[in-house]
Parts: structure tokens; C-alpha cells; sequence
């Protein structure tokens, strides 16, 4: 008899094909001896699979607003991709560092919460909204981590992710008949937001078929946004460029596997919650997954 699994009697055929082995690009397997020659074999195959679309951006980073709190020096900032909304973020510091600091891209987490972005790991005012409060207490302890990390002597840039915060995909955007009665009138309402959610957790399949016919996947779309918000904090006066990082939670932890991978400015890595095997996605674990996970097959 078949053990339960998602696909039902197709589970064991589906699994044999690559089984729980390494697949067939991975370091472990034997064949691989020599870390620099399977890095440039690797990378040269993942950036086929991925598909990145070229992203021209000018550089040019606006600086909206910069303030203190908590001992830390805030900027909020802004840039337009060639695409879609600007991409908001916040950058982080001690209060009164001088000199070259280490930098850290900090990558949001996906949470089933795409109205929000860079607040989920943040907090710039005693004014937070109720539902970032519940956010970071339920997933991070209550702290912004964000924050905890600047102060300890890091310039910090949070980006806004595809899709997420400021780059949202806005209902008033999208044809009436996809939208199930729903508008962007007073988006900071909590029941508002809660239904947004709840419309862009279903609309995730809608994007990744969409990007897909473009001859591109969610994964190759964020690692290019992310690299641009590196290109950013590695530009900056403040940051020692030969000392980058980055992190994240679940998606925030998708997003830093793919950029500690494919870009050799990042020294340092911590990824959290994202950690688990094809095969036991396919099995046992793909329904509680985005769409943003999946890269073409031979990717894998």
C-alpha cells in the first residue's frame, strides 16, 4: 500500500526519478573534488535555468526622509526598476558611526503577508502598526532584527521585495473579475489587509505561470532585485564593500540561499526556516510552500 503522500500512487514513481540522493549538480556528490571548479560548472548551469531578466537600472537612489530612533540613524529610500512601482527600503546604522562599516542586505520574510515588506524586521518610530506587532512577536521574538543588528556596528539596507510592501501588484491594477471585490481604498485598515493577503496568497500561482510564459521564474526575478539593492549598499561611503552579508527568514531565507550562491559579494550568510529537500517537498511538504520557491526542473 502506498504511503499517504500529495500526489497519492504517483508519489513513489515521482521520487524515484532523482530519489533523496544529492541531485545531479550537487557538491556532494562524489564526483565533485574541487570546490572552485564545481562553483563555476554549478553557477554556469543555474544562471541558464534561472532565466534572470535583464534589469537596467540607472543607479539613481532618492533619499525620501532621514531621522534618529533608537540610537540608530534611519533613511528611507527609494529607486525605479524599469518596472512597476519604486522599490522602497530602509537603511539602518549606529547614531554618529564614522569610517567604513560591514553591510548587510536584510531580507524580509514572505509570512502570507505581502502587504508588508521591510516593517516586518524593522521598527522606526514608537508608532508601529498593530499587525507588525503581532508579526514580530509571533516570528521574531518581538524584536526588529533589523534594528538589533545595525546597532551592533552594521549598516543595514531592507528592501522592499518583489511583490511585497511597496511593490505589491495593487488590485486597481489587475481586470475586475480577478480581483473578488476588493479595492485599495484604505489600505493600512487591518481587515483591508487581511484581505489582501489572503487575494495575493491565491494570486501567487497567477504571477509564477505569468512569469513563466515571460521565459523567467520568481526566483530569478529576486535574486536580480536583490543584487541591485547590493550594487546599492556596496556603493555607499559608509560601507566596506569587502565586507558584505545578508540574512533572512522563509522567504527572507529563499532569497539569501539564491544570493549567497550566485554572488561572491556576500561573505557571510544566515538563512533561517528555509531549509529542506526536493524530494520531501514533493512528497509531503509542496502544499505549504509559494509559488516563489520553484526554478525549472534541471535546476534542482
Amino acid at each position: 500500500m502506498t504511503t499517504p503522500n500529495l500526489i497519492g500512487i504517483y508519489g513513489p514513481w515521482a521520487s524515484d526519478l532523482h530519489g533523496d540522493g544529492p541531485r545531479k549538480l550537487s557538491y556532494r556528490n562524489n564526483k565533485f573534488q574541487d570546490l572552485d571548479s564545481w562553483k563555476v560548472k554549478a553557477r554556469d548551469w543555474m544562471w541558464e535555468c534561472l532565466a534572470k531578466p535583464s534589469i537596467n537600472f540607472t543607479g539613481k537612489v532618492v533619499v525620501e526622509k532621514s531621522y534618529q530612533y533608537d540610537g540608530l540613524q534611519i533613511e528611507e529610500l527609494s529607486w525605479q526598476l524599469p518596472y512597476g512601482a519604486p522599490t522602497k527600503a530602509y537603511l539602518l546604522k549606529p547614531t554618529g558611526a564614522s569610517g567604513k562599516l560591514p553591510g548587510i542586505v536584510a531580507f524580509h520574510d514572505h509570512g502570507a503577508n505581502k502587504y508588508f515588506g521591510r516593517r516586518k524586521i524593522t521598527k522606526t518610530s514608537d508608532e508601529q502598526h498593530p499587525l507588525m506587532q503581532e508579526h514580530q512577536k509571533e516570528y521574531y521574538e518581538g524584536k526588529a532584527w533589523a534594528n538589533e543588528i545595525a546597532k551592533r556596528g552594521y549598516v543595514v539596507l531592507v528592501p522592499d521585495a518583489f511583490t511585497f510592501g511597496s511593490r505589491r501588484v495593487m488590485l486597481g491594477d489587475v481586470p475586475e473579475y480577478n480581483r473578488d471585490g476588493l479595492s485599495d481604498e484604505n489600505p493600512e485598515d487591518a481587515n483591508n489587509i487581511r484581505a489582501y493577503n489572503e487575494w495575493a496568497g491565491e494570486h501567487e500561482h497567477i504571477m509564477a505561470k505569468s512569469l513563466f510564459c515571460a521565459g523567467t521564474c520568481w526566483p530569478a526575478v529576486f535574486l536580480g532585485e536583490d543584487q541591485i539593492a547590493l550594487d546599492i549598499l556596496s556603493a555607499r561611503p559608509d560601507v566596506d564593500a569587502a565586507k558584505i552579508g545578508c540574512a533572512g527568514l522563509s522567504g527572507g531565507g529563499l532569497r539569501t540561499v539564491y544570493a549567497a550562491g550566485m554572488d561572491d559579494r556576500i561573505q557571510c550568510a544566515v538563512c533561517v526556516g528555509f531549509m529542506s529537500t526536493w524530494n520531501d517537498f514533493l512528497l509531503n511538504k509542496s502544499f505549504t510552500h509559494t509559488w516563489m520557491t520553484y526554478t525549472p526542473p534541471d535546476c534542482q
